[in-house]
């Protein structure tokens, strides 16, 4: 599937849902994860060399990949103190 800004991915076979928060020109797709490193409810995942970044909606047994590479979890971000 192309990655859109706003478009939806499901992986059916899975069980895994998506949405892309941030597009660019790639592909992705999903692949089975390896036992324990399946991606998480609520977390964002970004491919660094095309900078397109999901966040995963239903968890499921999968990877998501972005033109064949395995997308990388995303560091919470700081906020600010409210001291």
């Amino acid at each position: 599937m192309r990655a859109e800004t706003g478009k939806r991915l499901e992986c059916a076979e899975y069980g895994a849902q998506y949405i892309i928060t941030k597009g660019g020109d790639a592909e992705l797709s999903c692949a089975p994860a390896p036992d324990g490193e399946a991606d998480q409810l609520g977390k964002r995942y970004q491919d660094e060399a095309t900078g397109v970044m999901a966040l995963c909606t239903k968890a499921g047994a999968s990877r998501i990949h972005c033109d064949g590479r395995p997308m990388q979890l995303l560091a919470p971000r700081a906020l600010p103190s409210s001291d």
